[in-house]
């Protein structure tokens, strides 16, 4: 077996299996009737994903040093995003301006 071969049946079965732990949990409780409590619950579960994301974005540590410190392309980048998305409450229109902004942001820096 070629190393390119080898390398395509990986990637496949990474594929495969990425899939399957995202299909089975949503199939699994699709059948099951949930408590209000638990659907509530679990309504917070975007929210926390996506302030989990933001903040792993803005705090950064740096190699070799102690402690954390703000990544300023980021925060530079999120206040526009930021507005972006209360001004079209569109998720795609807020997604293209930060990439836009990211992108404009290295090119300039």
């Amino acid at each position: 077996m070629t190393t390119t071969t080898h390398m395509l049946i990986i990637i496949l079965l990474c594929g495969i299996v990425t899939w399957f732990t995202r299909i089975i949990p949503f199939l699994l409780i699709s059948k099951i009737k949930l408590s209000e409590r638990v659907v509530k619950w679990l309504s917070f579960i975007p929210i926390t994903l996506f302030t989990a994301l933001v903040i792993d974005g803005l705090i950064e540590q740096q190699d070799g040093m102690m402690g954390y410190s703000i990544n300023v392309p980021f925060l530079i980048t999120m206040v526009p995003t930021v507005v972006i998305a209360v001004i079209t409450r569109s998720l795609t229109i807020t997604i293209i301006g930060g990439i836009i902004i990211m992108a404009a942001l290295r090119w300039v820096f």
